[in-house]
């Protein structure tokens, strides 16, 4: 009797290891796979400065010691929807009252020797019902600038900007083993089902600054000289990169059932395996962006002092 137990016992003990080996085995099986994406766009070419000087201009302008600084009168903060990111494109830069964009002229003015009447005391002096050549005279100044406008805006990445991918069999640790080759097909299902909710919310835009002004010759009203320049940040080489890892289920078919996976464990080191790859074409769409501050600040000091330098070169005429 004891006996009998014992034996039934080690049957039963063995029989559900092997059903326990047997769900192992037949449990979930992976292959991973690794998805890296560039984006490239190559540098776009750039409208020159358009300046239109008179002849009064040539004759007048190298004379000038003091000048005047005029914002625009449609000198307003930027909307809210440009504010939170919304606008893609447009809108004044001109905000707070105007107070840092007309600080950067009239600072970029002072460098470049001239007097300046700061824009502040113009627009005090002109709620006196007096005109801004009236005013600009009386401080004595020779020169009115008048900034029609400063703006920026997005300019849409040519037809050359695109993605280019590159796709890899990895182990379970991430190190790429082989390139994965796949058709069309396989490629846009990827693209759709897993890139483009990452993609979608990076920006594929270029960023611009216009400034449009005119001088005016304090004593006669005339305007005599003209700048409008458009300068747009020039994107070249890798905008943006990041490497997409999945994990998928083969009980399912290849790429039947995925999901985006971290390794564990530290990733060998790269670039001992070609790539079998692909570049995909991109079109922006409209969506929400995160404003760059920095990239327009940068763009309108380089606007602002080419528009001082523009103007300062009548000095050469100066008799």
């Amino acid at each position: 009797m004891h006996k009998n137990v014992t034996r039934a016992i080690a049957l039963a003990t063995a029989t559900a290891g092997a059903l326990m080996l047997y769900a192992c085995d037949s449990g979930p099986s992976y292959e991973y796979y690794k998805v890296s994406s560039r984006f490239v766009a190559s540098a776009q070419g750039q409208s020159a400065p358009e300046v239109i000087a008179t002849p009064s201009y040539n004759q007048l302008a190298g004379q000038a010691v003091t000048v005047a600084v005029r914002a625009p009168d449609s000198c307003v903060n930027n909307t809210a929807n440009q504010a939170t990111g919304g606008a893609a494109a447009g809108g004044t830069i001109l905000q707070t009252n105007c107070g840092v964009e007309m600080g950067e002229i009239e600072r970029a003015l002072t460098r470049a020797g001239y007097n300046v009447i700061s824009w502040n005391v113009l627009q005090r002096e002109m709620a006196r019902d007096a005109s801004a050549t009236q005013v600009a005279s009386a401080l004595g100044a020779q020169v009115l600038f008048q900034v029609n406008s400063l703006e920026k805006s997005q300019k849409t990445l040519g037809s050359d900007a695109r993605w280019e991918r590159t796709y890899f069999r990895t182990d379970y640790n991430g190190n790429s083993t082989s390139p994965l080759p796949l058709t069309e097909a396989q490629r846009a299902y990827i693209g759709r089902t897993y890139l483009a909710p990452i993609e979608q919310n990076m920006n594929m835009r270029s960023y611009a600054v216009t400034l449009d002004a005119a001088a005016v010759w304090v004593a006669t009203g005339q305007s005599i000289w003209y700048y409008r320049w458009t300068r747009a940040a020039s994107p070249g080489g890798v905008a943006f990169d990041y490497d997409l890892r999945l994990s998928c289920d083969i009980a399912y078919g290849f790429l039947g059932s995925c999901r985006a996976f971290q390794p564990t464990r530290a990733q060998g080191p790269g670039g001992t395996v070609t790539a079998a790859g692909e570049s995909v074409a991109i079109s922006a769409s409209e969506r929400p962006e995160d404003q760059q501050r920095a990239a327009y600040d940068q763009l309108s000091r380089e606007v602002i002092s080419d528009f001082v330098d523009a103007f300062a070169k009548a000095r050469q005429f100066a008799r």
